[in-house]
């Protein structure tokens, strides 16, 4: 048993399904409707680049999470490199990250689950029925995790292989169906479109973090770790590649009733997988698609409850949350009060936002800023914690740790206006949450932070339109940054926060005991 009364039940098979199962969610199946408008065909090569940036993300968690098994990953890791303050505000981005991502994955649930029974939802968005149904499934989820991790893992593994049979029977029957001239011209929108259909499956990717989320729970975690990292980000990459080739391949115009080359029309499909299949008259083929994505969103959403819990868990355990998040219940080995608390915030904001989109773009926006967080945590940490042994050690950490520093803030970037706004001004209402919860502010080894997230900022506002979704503000892009001089602007902005935020934080000591 780990300290603090924490199980160590978790194999490595286990956590690769809770890493796959946390990503294979809401996104395959809703996503290449809205990609396909703004890429076309070129949407694969958007998935290829989104799954790179994940790679360079998600290998640095690996070295991490084996050299330093605690809980609470996604903070506590970067926090030994930042210290309180910083370890705080990276831990504030991602728990809203997670309880209004795990909102975002229950509604599509919902959506789905409208397939078979009528007035759950009305487009993306839930109706009060659906609302009602959503938050009882959270709660249902909520309650297996209570009984104990070994049962949420178990959860996890089932609903895994659940959901990829329904996606391996849709791409196998898909094949024969396969059209040659959906596939050209491939770049139909130019490299603008491959960006923004990053940028929108940039949040199907996420998710990889979970399997240093329950560290402390898995038996051997110094291997375990790396392998399941690895392992999951290679399985969802092609997955989704696979699923995409035939999405596209797939497509019948008439039978969609959409004028032939019109991507934009395909943005009208709710349903896309289960939409394709109607148009080519395999009205079984669209039952088995929504089964998968009924089963794939539950999964999901039940990896999402388990993983957002241990977050205010391991932030109370360091005293800087509501002590209360801290405690384990005895019988179970499971952290109840993190787990019920989280779930009261995920209920709020299903009733509060009952639509896919809004929240999804909110919660992958604060979700990237801890992924760059953890890339420049392995190179602070190889300074201040030398000694410490690393069973898997990051190759050319240099330049791995620059690269992946640089992509997640092109992906912040990407996100478009206004949602990188949205997501930086969220992220610096963390430094007001810390007032109540800490005096000492370490103010200084963490001022970049605040000049990376309003440099974003002010980069978006200069930069390109095209990099504009749904804005709902008066005031949008200028323009003075057109493509490729933003790119460029944000590489050497990127690279300059990155040596800043090592020359002032290699100084400290961990916080690691």
């Amino acid at each position: 048993m780990a300290k603090d009364g924490l199980k160590k039940e978790l194999g490595f098979f286990t956590l690769l399904s809770i890493g796959v199962g946390g990503i294979l969610g809401s996104g395959i199946f809703g996503m290449p409707a809205v990609m396909a408008a703004v890429a076309g065909p070129s949407l694969i090569l958007a998935i290829i680049i989104s799954g790179i940036i994940t790679f360079f993300l998600g290998i640095a968690y690996a070295e991490l999470g084996s050299a330093f098994p605690i809980s609470g990953g996604p903070y506590s890791l970067p926090r030994l490199a930042l210290g309180n303050l910083g370890g705080f505000l990276i831990g504030w981005g991602y728990f809203l990250y997670l309880f209004i991502g795990t909102a975002a994955i229950i509604d599509i649930f919902i959506v789905y689950l409208g397939f078979y029974i009528p007035g759950l939802a009305i487009g993306g968005t839930l109706t009060p029925l659906g609302i009602t149904i959503g938050v009882s499934a959270l709660w249902a989820f909520t309650l297996i995790n209570v009984f104990g991790v070994k049962w949420g893992g178990l959860y996890s593994v089932v609903t895994t292989i659940g959901k990829l049979i329904p996606l391996a029977i849709f791409f196998l029957v898909g094949l024969a169906y396969i059209k040659g001239e959906n596939f050209t011209p491939f770049i139909p929108f130019g490299f603008t479109g491959i960006t923004l259909g990053v940028t929108l499956f940039f949040w199907s990717f996420t998710g990889f973090e979970a399997i240093v989320m329950p560290t402390e729970e898995v038996k051997n975690p110094a291997k375990t770790i790396p392998l399941a990292m690895i392992t999951t980000i290679v399985i969802v990459l092609v997955v989704y590649l696979l699923l995409a080739f035939v999405f596209v391949g797939m497509i019948d115009w008439k039978g969609l009733g959409i004028k032939e080359g019109d991507w934009k029309g395909i943005a009208s499909l709710t349903s896309p997988l289960s939409d394709i299949a109607i148009g080519l008259k395999l009205r079984w083929l669209a039952a088995i698609a929504a089964i998968g994505a009924i089963i794939a969103t539950a999964g999901a959403g039940g990896s999402w409850v388990l993983i957002q819990a241990r977050l205010p868990f391991a932030m109370a355990r360091d005293k800087l949350f509501w002590k209360p998040m801290a405690s384990v219940n005895k019988k179970y080995g499971t952290p109840i009060a993190s787990l019920i608390f989280t779930s009261i915030l995920t209920s709020i904001i299903m009733i509060a936002i009952p639509n896919f989109a809004s929240v999804a773009l909110i919660a992958s926006v604060t979700g990237v800023v801890p992924y760059a967080a953890a890339v420049l945590a392995v190179k602070i940490l190889r300074k201040t914690k030398p000694n410490t042994k690393r069973p898997f050690k990051l190759p050319f950490v240099n330049l791995v740790t620059i690269i992946g520093f640089v992509l997640a803030t092109y992906v912040i970037y990407w996100a478009s206006w206004p949602w990188s706004l949205v997501g930086s001004v969220l992220m610096l209402t963390g430094y007001i949450a810390f007032f109540f919860v800490k005096k000492k502010w370490e103010f200084k080894r963490n001022m970049w932070l605040i000049a990376y997230l309003v440099g974003i900022i002010v980069i978006a506002y200069l930069g390109d339109p095209s990099f504009m979704f749904n804005n709902f503000l008066p005031i949008e892009p200028l323009g003075y940054l057109l493509l490729p001089y933003d790119l460029i602007v944000l590489t050497i902005f990127a690279i300059l926060i990155y040596f800043w935020a090592y020359t002032e934080n290699k100084k400290y000591k961990s916080v690691l005991k």
